[in-house]
Formats: C-alpha cells, structure tokens, sequence
C-alpha cells in the first residue's frame, strides 16, 4: 500500500496557502503521491486519500476559507515528532 503520513498534506497546504479548494486539494494530493495513496496519522492506522481533509478539519489544522479554500489553521500545532 501506498502510504504517507498526513502530515504531508499539511505541509503542501502550508506551501500553498489559500490556492487550494477541496477538489483541487485531492488532484495536488493524486498528482504528488498517486491516486492510491493511503495517509497515516500518529495512530498509525492508513486511511484514503478521500478522508484527509475532514480529519485535517476535525482536528482543526485546516479548515475551507469564506472563499471556500483550504487554509491552515491559525492555532494549528504539529505533533512533537513532525518537523520538516
């Protein structure tokens, strides 16, 4: 299986703030990692690419603008273990 940790998406977002809507947010995920990428979390359990956004956005570290693009969370905080 292909598989990442999500934090990558995070990061691809910081990288590219506000271009991304959430469609085009899963074609720059396809388009990075392939379109059978599956992302982790600290739990280490895999999940699709589909699910990426709303566990970014309930977990508040992006969340769709009023123009409706996907944002960093302005009180976003990395897990202790992922830097770049």
């Amino acid at each position: 299986m292909n598989t990442t940790h999500v934090h990558e998406v995070i990061f691809l977002v910081q990288d590219n703030d506000a271009v991304f809507t959430p469609a085009t947010l899963m074609d720059a995920i396809s388009n990075k990692w392939g379109e059978d990428i599956h992302f982790t979390a600290c739990s280490g359990v895999p999940f699709p690419k589909e699910e990426t956004l709303p566990f970014l956005m309930e977990r508040s570290k992006v969340f769709v603008n009023d123009n409706g693009m996907v944002e960093v969370h302005p009180t976003m905080k990395m897990c202790d273990s992922h830097t770049r």
